[in-house]
């Protein structure tokens, strides 16, 4: 088994062939995590999306309407001031 590697250039090979392996081999796994990461984080992306769905619709909406009924108000009790 050792006889084929006599040479440091055999030697060198070998070592350069079998870290190659464990760099690709991290990588590899590290690609998977980052999918199950990036997964995780459009789930999260989207329960936040429906939640300010959520607050605009149920906050943000009766603000404007009770900001247009203010406005409209000012506008009939400026008008009524000044018929007076």
């Amino acid at each position: 088994m050792f006889e084929m590697y006599k040479t440091p250039l055999d030697i060198l090979y070998l070592v350069l062939s079998v870290g190659g392996g464990l760099l690709l081999l991290s990588l590899v796994i590290a690609v998977f995590h980052l999918i199950g990461i990036l997964s995780n984080v459009k789930k999260v992306t989207r329960k936040a999306k429906d939640t300010v769905d959520l607050i605009n619709h149920y906050l943000w909406q009766p603000i404007k309407m009770m900001m247009r009924i203010m406005e409209r108000s000012k506008e009939y009790a400026a008008k009524q001031a000044r018929k007076k």
